[in-house]
């Protein structure tokens, strides 16, 4: 018996080890899930994830989400380098743009150093969601963008005002908040658990009318939101009210920012600004702050911008029912009109105008 019970506790002891540093290891348990081992924690949404409202669980996420071979450009550029910089919304591949070379940097994960062909065009576009403008393109912009963005060899180097982030060390990037939801997701992900979460959730918003911190439900229960997005008391929500100087801080970065990388060498710099799921889906929620209009129409501006709002704003069907991202047609239409982009600095008569850009 004593033999038994050392066993159980040395088995124990290992499963809660390899549970234990598969949780330290956001890679480790991405691997893991590539091969089946562990759950996909993201594979029916991030805010389904949060809310566990199983009418917002996507069965389909890859079939809503996936671009497909189709949707790679038949013509590539022969003189145009594209640049990219954006965050989750632009995750595609790079073979999905239409420049002779495409470089991403997805913002806070990388930097690359690039060296600019003086025998092509190269042009950066810059993509930026609602939620993130006041944040991102404020204090943080020479960090974010140009100290942590494309490093152009032979550039002259600048002096910018702020200071250089530091790299944590080790244990502070690995032992921090996100290691409980890693653990949770391992140990309550499955089926099983989900069934149970979704029980308590549909008893809270039927009993209570709320949805799990984190998460809001629109007033006619059609479509889910990121709190931080959707609350007017979070300090990125459109309904936080934006004075003309916020407007004029971000567009004096802004150029900045097209300042730095013209010096550098690029041809021409474009920033792309993203509504969020809320001012798409249910824009009268609160009082809107309408900031990306008003950065749009500053006198100050002198960036060019690539305008989507105009399209995305008359199709709500355009987000994830279950996340607050895009789905596939989103992308679709940022890919046309950034390959649209690049075959105007080509001088190319080929069209990527799919979804019909004019109308």
């Amino acid at each position: 018996m004593q033999t038994f019970n050392l066993i159980l506790r040395l088995l124990l002891l290992l499963l809660s080890g390899a549970l234990l540093f598969t949780g330290l290891s956001d890679r480790l348990q991405r691997k893991l899930d590539a091969h089946g081992l562990v759950p996909d924690q993201y594979r029916f949404g991030d805010l389904y994830n949060i809310s566990n409202l199983p009418r917002f669980k996507e069965l389909q996420w890859s079939e809503a989400d996936d671009l497909k071979e189709s949707d790679k450009p038949g013509y590539r550029s022969p003189n145009v380098d594209l640049y990219t910089i954006g965050d989750s919304f632009t995750t595609m591949d790079t073979s999905f743009y239409a420049g002779r070379r495409n470089h991403h940097i997805w913002l806070g994960t990388q930097v690359e150093t690039v060296a600019l062909d003086p025998k092509v065009r190269s042009i950066l576009v810059i993509e930026v969601i609602e939620r993130t403008i006041q944040e991102r393109l404020r204090e943080d912009y020479a960090d974010l963008y140009i100290r942590r963005g494309f490093q152009v060899e032979g550039a002259n180097p600048v002096t910018l005002p702020g200071k250089t982030a530091q790299e944590g060390s080790f244990w502070e990037n690995t032992i921090n908040r996100e290691i409980n939801q890693r653990l949770e997701f391992l140990l309550f992900n499955s089926d099983f658990a989900l069934k149970c979460k979704e029980m308590k959730a549909r008893l809270m918003l039927g009993l209570l009318g709320r949805t799990h911190p984190g998460a809001l439900i629109s007033r006619d229960r059609q479509f889910l939101f990121y709190e931080i997005e959707a609350s007017p008391r979070s300090f990125l929500s459109p309904f936080r009210p934006l004075a003309s100087s916020d407007i004029d801080s971000v567009v004096f970065n802004m150029n900045r920012i097209r300042e730095h990388y013209l010096a550098a060498g690029f041809a021409e710099v474009y920033f792309c600004l993203i509504p969020n799921k809320v001012t798409v889906c249910e824009p009268d929620r609160h009082p809107h702050n309408n900031q990306i209009p008003r950065i749009e129409h500053n006198v100050h501006l002198k960036v060019p911008l690539l305008k989507l709002s105009g399209q995305i704003l008359r199709h709500p069907e355009w987000f994830h029912k279950s996340d607050g991202h895009w789905n596939v047609d989103g992308k679709r239409l940022w890919l046309s009109y950034v390959n649209q982009l690049v075959m105007e600095w080509s001088g190319s008569n080929q069209s990527y105008n799919r979804w019909q850009l004019s109308q």
